[in-house]
């Protein structure tokens, strides 16, 4: 089965016996549109049971921001294995950090077919069940809020899975977004890079100690955010700047109480 949204086909999925085969197009941009159609393939050929699926994400070139939102909460198959063939497919495929379904990423074919045919364990694990997010978000006071984990090093699959959990919050629209980073260490360049062509906020402020000054201005500097980017000491005073990076019509959330614990008012 081939799905076609132009004039080459985009992708291929054939079934294999113990597993359904999903293999991408060099240089496709996957769009909300192509996970759509792959959703409702695998569903075809799963025959009323959810089977193991394994994809060969090749020389795909992009996922787009919802493709991946979609991605994240799909529950077509039992299990997924992405196959990869470098450190960009690697990193291209971060997001799935935060997978509804059980997912592992594998540089090899062979290893990912012993993983979804149950003979073997193996791979790097990416699905939400296996993993703890290394921070909590959520929205107040129209904003998004962010409270890193401390001493946090940050690599490019953190990011990704920020980036979707932020996207799950504001699915409709562009909020500014509050980040404590609790002295955090660092940030891969492929995380910052994340951050700075998929994180969908209207403005960054960062509160935290004098290190992570240093982090918002050579993030700033060498990375370009599209967005309004400035670090303060206290939540307070950062909180007053994202108040007019607002959205208007965007109304202002109570603040959770189960939060009332955290440092937003020094």
């Amino acid at each position: 089965m081939a799905g076609e949204l132009g004039e080459q086909p985009r992708y291929t999925l054939t079934d294999d016996g113990a597993f359904l085969r999903l293999e991408w197009a060099a240089r496709v941009t996957i769009g909300a549109e192509d996970v759509l159609s792959t959703m409702a393939a695998v569903t075809a050929a799963s025959h009323g049971c959810r089977r193991p699926l394994l994809v060969d994400i090749g020389l795909v070139e992009a996922i787009t921001l919802e493709a991946r939102r979609l991605l994240i909460e799909d529950t077509c198959s039992s299990r997924t294995g992405v196959v990869g063939a470098d450190e960009v497919s690697k990193v291209l495929t971060a997001f799935n950090y935060r997978s509804v379904t059980p997912s592992r990423y594998f540089s090899s074919e062979a290893e990912a077919v012993e993983w979804l045919t149950g003979r073997a364990d193996g791979g790097e694990s990416t699905s939400r069940e296996a993993v703890r997010e290394p921070f909590r978000a959520w929205l107040e006071d129209g904003m998004v809020m962010v409270e890193w984990d401390a001493g946090m090093s940050v690599n490019a699959a953190v990011a990704e899975a920020l980036v979707a959990a932020v996207g799950a919050l504001t699915p409709a629209d562009r909020r500014p977004m509050l980040a404590l980073n609790n002295d955090m260490v660092s940030l891969t360049q492929e995380a910052l890079e994340v951050f700075a062509t998929r994180l969908d906020v209207s403005a960054l402020a960062i509160v935290g100690a004098e290190g992570d000054r240093v982090i918002a201005s050579y993030y700033k500097q060498l990375h370009s955010p599209p967005y309004p980017t400035r670090y303060f000491e206290t939540a307070r005073r950062a909180r007053q700047w994202l108040d007019l990076a607002r959205p208007a019509g965007v109304p202002a959330e109570p603040p959770t109480p189960a939060r009332s614990d955290l440092p937003l008012d020094q």
